[in-house]
């Protein structure tokens, strides 16, 4: 057998790939076992439990995430431009084909009543873990425009991960060639109207 971390990593790709092919549901301990190329004995042994595996594919999603945020800057010097620069950064982890997975996890994990207390704690606290460098960021792109509307603050990343996402999922879909050209422009017309909204509630609050 291969090293643990090595065995529990392949382990943890394999239920990524099966969710993406098959949703959360249907990705099956006995699919995610064949994909790996372990028996779900196993998968037992490194895991415990179906909950415990999806526990750790949400965990890798949230390390990933921190991995991305840990090494970002902002750049730019207009507040459109830092702007331009948050959404690059955001879109590196929820503009990912393997967020679709991990989102899946979260929900389903958070809605269904066999979700142990203990994992639904695990969750609360690995989903906060990225909040402060979130809020480094949030902070250089705000620089200087004095906003402290805790609702125009929070739709920066609120919008910016919607739209990501939205291309993500468009991806996915077939049939889809001309959504994804209009990427690019959907992306500056974002970053130009919040930047107008963020200049406009600045001179309010000044």
């Amino acid at each position: 057998m291969q090293a643990d971390g090595t065995t529990s990593k392949r382990v943890i790709e394999a239920a990524i790939a099966c969710i993406l092919d098959q949703g959360f549901y249907r990705a099956s301990s006995n699919a995610i076992a064949e994909r790996a190329g372990v028996t779900w004995g196993v998968i037992q042994y490194h895991f415990g439990t179906r909950e415990a595996l999806m526990l750790a594919v949400l965990e890798e999603g949230t390390r990933r995430l921190n991995e991305v945020l840990l090494t970002a800057e902002i750049d730019g010097g207009t507040v459109t431009e830092r702007i331009a620069s948050y959404m690059d950064i955001l879109t590196r982890y929820y503009g990912s084909v393997d967020y679709l997975a991990f989102s899946q996890v979260l929900i389903n994990l958070a809605h269904d009543p066999r979700t142990s207390q203990q994992t639904r704690e695990t969750m609360t606290r690995i989903s906060e873990s990225a909040n402060p460098e979130l809020r480094r960021l949030r902070r250089q792109v705000l620089a200087g425009t004095g906003i402290r509307r805790p609702a125009l603050r929070s739709l920066l990343f609120h919008a910016l991960r919607g739209l990501a996402l939205s291309h993500v999922m468009l991806e996915t879909l077939p049939d889809q060639v001309e959504q994804p050209q209009q990427f690019p422009e959907q992306r500056r017309l974002l970053a130009e109207a919040l930047g107008m909204l963020i200049e406009a509630e600045s001179k309010r609050e000044r």
